[in-house]
């Protein structure tokens, strides 16, 4: 695995986890200090959850992210193939289960609030796409490191 591939994974996490960023302060701004150039707070909001657990969570989620950024900007990943295939199972199902939401939103249950938040459910196929980044590299790049210590390993003799 080289430097440059690593590097690619971080550009693209890095650009997931600034939107999110957005996402967070654009939020903020509206429900403390609303600016015309922005969409209202409700827009940002679905209302599922009170606004201050809503943050928490987002806080929590946020600091993962940065986590994991920080450790492919120092190139302090480990690929690791099992985490791989968990992240980008964990990464379909979320996006695909916001997607089937933003589907039943369009053509089913307009009149719904939870499916017809567009904004919360783009930031959320941001989320499943950060998901979905981290497990291709981990299962690339683990599946490589996998294969490599299975050719290393010694073979048993038969006497």
């Amino acid at each position: 695995m080289s430097r440059s591939a690593t590097k690619k994974y971080f550009i693209g996490l890095l650009a997931l986890l600034l939107l999110f960023c957005f996402r967070m302060a654009a939020q903020l701004i509206q429900a403390f200090y609303p600016v015309d150039f922005l969409p209202p707070f409700e827009e940002w909001h679905s209302g599922v959850m009170p606004y201050n657990l809503l943050v928490t969570c987002q806080v929590v989620v946020l600091a993962g992210c940065t986590n994991v950024v920080v450790k492919f900007a120092r190139f302090k990943t480990t690929p690791n193939y099992k985490a791989g295939r968990f992240y980008l199972a964990a990464g379909a199902v979320y996006f695909t289960v916001i997607l089937c939401r933003m589907i039943v939103a369009a053509t089913l249950v307009t009149e719904i609030r939870w499916f017809n938040t567009e904004i919360p459910n783009f930031f959320h196929l941001v989320l499943a796409s950060f998901l979905l980044v981290m497990g291709r590299f981990h299962f690339k790049y683990g599946k490589q490191i996998k294969k490599g210590e299975q050719r290393l390993k010694p073979q048993k003799r038969h006497s």
